[in-house]
């Protein structure tokens, strides 16, 4: 898919700044909060240390007549206030991130859906399009543990670790040097894990899509039927076995190859932390540093060196781990939607198609070739051709859900390239073929169709119509509030059922321009006649298309086009036009004709 910015081109200061401008819209005073307690609890730490050796010195003092009892105790008061403050801090700051991570993610992931709703609608259709959304859904929790990370860092590790770097440094110059051969080497295992780790995500996108659909196949309740009655649950099961194999063997490979750089280098940083005990001891015995500053570090080494280990080994680990799904979080929404104007369409100008071609993403040749159409205000026009012949891909350019690769698509003078979707599709209506079954009431899943302007006194009149027994509480046990999922307590409706409701969805929206791509396939052919006379009612005075493989429902049309394989149209006019003129449409139609009359 075109992408708004290159791979490489999504740097840590670019990644950083979109991550911390979510994390600040989504909830401004716990973003304040969560990055008060993070810094308050490194400044604590470091006080403890400071803490530890003033409570050392005077339990040395006082063990050898310098210092007094009262000094004792009121530095051991002070020494377990710091370890209490910062242990209250640390439990603070953790209840704020939990926070903070589920508000962001929820806010992340309705950016996510925003854009998903404003990207070009063929994207849907190109496989790398559909790995960047795969890959997006996994990156906003990845980007989330980023923002997290990447404040402790900032916020808690810097200061912390600067803090010790001087207090050392006040000590011995030496001890400093300890801590930066030990910190290099492990940072630089894990700038070559971020590399490996990238690498794997752009192979294990495509095999994380095929596990998914396979297992859709074998355990789906949409597939799951079919695949057994057919037989080929094994074969898909097969397929779900190989795939789950590649995917494991792509992750061993990273995984391996991250966790030898790792152990290599760390290796370097525990002979670091020995050194540092060593120089203590040295320093001590020769009387260099006192006995509180020995035990301070001494205390606080442990911590010191656990803390790097967390934060190079799993806090920056974590971190170079999901830098290629954090880039694909950002990439995906910074894809460009065209800035298309929110233009006012006038619906009661013609639909006009000039030298239209359109190729679907990576096909190896053209859906559509040299259209030139033109479908008048008030017109019905039935559009018919054999499977492949590019009827559906016509009728979504007609009404603007795709974009002419070449030639244009205007309504009056308004080229639909140039609108918006919301623009485009403002007045227009639809029941596809391949209609979707909303887990939801009975009237929301009419409704959906327009929430805002649709009126519900006409909708028991349309399920009347549309033979849908509401009332009929064997089948809809609470009327138009039952709610149409096994899965959430309702009922299941035959695919005839949920046709007549797709088919109600679509009428419930006003509209001027109405398409009805095949919405009957479940549908015996009398009720079929049936929805089409009413379907011809309804669209009294709009555009109308329709696209349907039984010719006898294309006889209501004002006009009928006939595709051919290649998207060209190759005859026009109405039903006695084309039968007269005993080319591909009277063939078709006589054909039908002949099966029915057989039967």
């Amino acid at each position: 898919m075109g992408r708004g910015r290159e791979k490489g081109r999504i740097g840590f200061c670019h990644m950083a700044r979109s991550i911390y401008q979510m994390c600040w819209k989504a909830n401004p005073p716990y973003c304040i909060f969560n990055q008060s307690a993070i810094l308050s609890y490194g400044i604590a730490n470091a006080g403890t240390v400071v803490a530890t050796q003033l409570f050392f010195d005077a339990v040395y003092g006082a063990s050898v007549g310098t210092d007094q009892i009262r000094s004792v105790i009121i530095l051991f008061l002070l020494y377990i206030a710091a370890n209490l403050l910062s242990d209250v801090l640390d439990s603070v700051m953790n209840y704020s991130y939990n926070v903070q991570f589920m508000r962001v993610l929820g806010y992340m992931k309705r950016e996510i859906c925003r854009k998903s709703a404003q990207i070009d609608p063929i994207r849907y259709e190109d496989p790398k399009c559909l790995d960047d959304m795969e890959k997006c859904g996994q990156g906003a929790a990845c980007a989330m543990s980023f923002y997290v990370t990447t404040s402790l860092l900032v916020l808690f590790y810097v200061p912390y670790f600067a803090f010790m770097a001087l207090y050392l440094h006040h000590l011995k110059p030496a001890l400093v040097l300890c801590l930066v051969f030990a910190f290099v080497p492990v940072m630089s295992s894990h700038v070559l894990r971020s590399s490996v780790f990238s690498e794997l995500e752009d192979r294990a996108a495509p095999l994380r899509r095929k596990c998914s659909a396979y297992y859709e196949a074998c355990c789906g309740k949409g597939y799951g039927k079919e695949t057994r009655t057919t037989g080929a649950f094994r074969y898909f099961r097969q397929l779900l076995e190989e795939a789950i194999h590649s995917l494991n063997g792509e992750v061993w490979k990273a995984k391996k190859r991250g966790t030898a750089i790792n152990m290599a280098l760390k290796s370097i940083s525990l002979a670091g932390y020995g050194g540092v005990l060593y120089l203590l001891i040295r320093y001590l015995l020769a009387g260099e540093i006192t006995v509180g500053a020995f035990g301070a570090v001494f205390a606080s080494i442990g911590t010191l060196f656990s803390a790097m280990e967390q934060m190079i080994c799993a806090h920056l680990g974590g971190l170079s781990d999901n830098f290629g799904q954090i880039r694909n979080f950002i990439r995906f929404l910074e894809v460009p939607t065209g800035g298309k104007e929110d233009l006012e369409i006038d619906r009661k100008q013609p639909i006009v198609a000039e030298g239209v071609c359109f190729r679907y993403p990576n096909a190896s040749g053209p859906s559509l070739q040299g259209i030139d159409l033109t479908v008048h205000v008030g017109e019905v026009l039935a559009i018919v051709g054999e499977n492949g012949a590019g009827k559906t891909t016509l009728a979504r350019l007609l009404v603007g859900l795709y974009q002419a690769t070449a030639g244009s698509v205007r309504i009056g003078e308004t080229d639909l390239s140039g609108a918006s979707y919301r623009a485009r599709f403002r007045n227009v209506s639809g029941v596809f073929q391949r209609y979707q079954r909303y887990a939801l009431t009975l009237r929301d899943n009419i409704r959906i169709s327009d929430f805002e302007h649709g009126d519900d006194g006409k909708m028991p009149g349309l399920l009347s119509e549309n033979h849908i027994e509401y009332n009929d509480k064997a089948a809809y046990p609470q009327g138009l509030d039952t709610m149409l999922s096994r899965e959430f307590d309702g009922v299941d409706l035959s695919g005839g059922q949920w046709q007549r409701i797709a088919i109600a969805r679509g009428f419930y929206r006003d509209s001027e321009i109405i398409v009805l791509d095949e919405p009957t396939a479940s549908i015996d052919p009398i009720e079929e006649s049936a929805i089409y006379e009413k379907f011809a009612e309804a669209a009294r005075g709009k555009t109308a298309i329709i696209i349907t493989h039984r010719l006898a429902s294309a006889k209501m049309a004002d006009r009928i086009i006939v595709m051919q394989q290649g998207g060209r149209i190759v005859e026009s006019g109405n039903h006695q036009e084309l039968m007269r003129k005993k080319g591909i449409y009277e063939a078709m139609y006589t054909a039908q004709a002949k099966w029915y009359r057989t039967i």
